[in-house]
C-alpha cells in the first residue's frame, strides 16, 4: 500500500462560520466529536495509519487532537499538521494558541509548512496539499455550496478521494 494510500485527511467549518464549534460543552460539539471519533477509529481500522489536518480553528483542530488520542493507543497511528503558513494561529484567542502549540508539540516537529509567510493563496495551496496527498477525506460540512470546505470537498470529488460526510446544521 502507497503512502497515500493509507493517508486521510480533514477538511470542515471553523467557528466564524458554526459559532458552536468554539463552545466545548454545547451538545452539538459535543456529538460532532463523538461522530469525528467514529469516523477516525473506523479510518484506522480500514488500514488508514497516517491522518493530515489543516490546522484550522474549529473542524481540524478537533479532528488533530483525535488522531493524537487515537495515536496514543495505536502507536503506527500518525499525525501530520499542514499548516498554510508559519502564523497561521498568531491572532487567535490565548486558549486557541495553546492547543495549536499542544498539538503541533505532540507530533514531534513533523509537519508541511506550505508556504513561508501568508498570501491569498495560502489556504488554498493547503487544501489542494491535503487532498492531493490522501486518498480519503472526512468532511464536517453544512452543505451550503460556498466557502473552503465546498471548495475541498469539490476537489477531492474530482481526484476520486474515498469521501465520508457529516453533515451539521446551525
Amino acid at each position: 500500500m502507497a503512502l497515500d494510500e493509507k493517508t486521510c485527511c480533514f477538511t470542515g467549518h471553523r467557528p466564524k462560520r458554526v459559532p458552536w464549534l468554539g463552545e466545548s460543552n454545547d451538545p452539538r460539539y459535543v456529538a460532532l466529536r463523538s461522530a469525528l471519533w467514529e469516523r477516525i477509529t473506523e479510518s484506522y481500522h480500514q488500514g488508514y495509519t497516517r491522518f493530515l489536518s489543516g490546522m484550522a480553528q474549529g473542524v481540524d483542530l478537533m479532528a488533530a487532537e483525535l488522531v493524537l488520542r487515537l495515536g496514543e493507543t495505536e502507536p503506527e497511528v500518525t499525525l501530520v499538521p499542514v499548516i498554510p503558513y508559519p502564523g497561521q494561529a498568531s491572532h487567535w484567542r490565548r486558549e486557541e494558541r495553546e492547543r495549536y502549540q499542544a498539538v503541533l508539540r505532540a507530533c514531534g516537529g513533523e509537519m508541511v509548512v506550505v508556504s513561508p509567510a501568508y498570501s491569498k493563496s495560502c489556504f488554498f495551496l493547503r487544501n489542494r496539499y491535503l487532498v492531493d496527498h490522501s486518498a480519503k477525506i472526512i468532511g464536517v460540512y453544512d452543505g451550503i455550496p460556498s466557502g473552503g470546505t465546498h471548495q475541498t470537498l469539490d476537489y477531492a470529488r474530482q481526484r476520486g478521494l474515498e469521501m465520508e460526510l457529516l453533515y451539521i446544521q446551525e
